[in-house]
């Protein structure tokens, strides 16, 4: 019996660039007459289904697909740091362009944006401030972006406690079926290829951007030097980050189970790769098809 008329909600996991496959999800799931009933993202994930929410998804898609590394370069704003090599402003920006000032409970559908509370250590669910506010402080990746601010509270990354927020969705819809984009890889790849990965986003990070590179020189973090038996210090937040974002989500996924897991292939695609939206939203859309004949069968 085809379950395409049921009612979902979807929770869109954290990834940086990878994220961009969730436009080819959401995008797949509409054309075939899915139903998405509320929509739960972190970091990159809260990016996309905000755009989604807000009836914004066709101008994210042309919006990223134009992307050359160029782009990507002009888009991050490093700052001298104190609380984060990136100010962000830039994205913030392109997020008020694209989406307005509209506020996070004004979206077309249920919309429930999650951050990291730097204080309280504890997931949040950003509702009372502006929808672009929400995005920026998800997506706030700790030692890149800036931790931004909203009433007197700083937030970071939602990644950091709740990588794919689940949970949030079958607290509020529990009468929806539940979806999960998971962009961490399985752990029988972790080893092979997530940790070689994260070495090559370090030296891409300084080599592709000469600003950040030069900055970052002046405060100590250089390219890792193959003399050196020691980490920089770039290369181990990097490295941290994904290896807190990998055990946590899976962790979480097997406490608060989907009833539908995408787990979109993406291993060869750099966080900050955002060049690569085509290949990364067609790997989405490969998913969301496998998942619409489950559903038909």
């Amino acid at each position: 019996m085809s379950l395409i008329n049921e009612n979902f909600s979807i929770a869109l996991g954290s990834g940086g660039a990878r994220g961009l496959a969730h436009i080819g999800i959401l995008k797949t799931l509409k054309e075939n007459g899915l139903k998405i009933g509320a929509i739960s993202g972190t970091s990159m994930g809260a990016v996309i289904g905000a755009f989604y929410a807000a009836d914004k998804l066709e101008d994210a898609e042309e919006y990223y697909r134009s992307m050359k590394v160029t782009d990507v370069i002009f888009n991050f704003d490093p700052i001298f740091p104190t609380s984060g090599l990136i100010n962000g402003k830039k994205v913030i920006q392109m997020l008020r362009d694209v989406i307005g000032d509209i506020y996070v409970f004004d979206t077309k559908i249920p919309f429930y944006p999650v951050a990291t509370d730097l204080d309280s250590g504890e997931w949040v669910v950003l509702q009372d401030c502006k929808l672009w506010e929400a995005i920026r402080a998800s997506i706030s990746i700790p030692g890149l972006f800036r931790p931004f601010k909203i009433k007197n509270r700083y937030y970071i990354d939602g990644g950091i406690t709740n990588p794919v927020p689940v949970n949030v969705l079958k607290e509020r819809h529990s009468d929806t079926k539940t979806i999960a984009v998971n962009l961490n890889l399985k752990p029988t790849d972790y080893k092979r290829a997530w940790i070689k990965e994260t070495d090559s986003e370090t030296g891409f990070l300084l080599n592709k951007f000469p600003r950040l590179k030069r900055l970052a020189r002046r405060v100590g973090i250089n390219g890792r030097n193959k003399k050196e038996k020691d980490p920089n210090i770039l290369h181990v937040l990097n490295r941290t980050f994904h290896i807190v974002q990998y055990e946590l989500a899976w962790r979480s996924l097997e406490f608060d189970k989907p009833d539908y897991l995408l787990t979109p292939n993406l291993n060869d695609v750099v966080f900050i790769e955002f060049h690569k939206a085509d290949k990364s939203i067609s790997e989405g859309e490969r998913v969301a098809k496998e998942l619409i004949e489950k559903l038909k069968n």
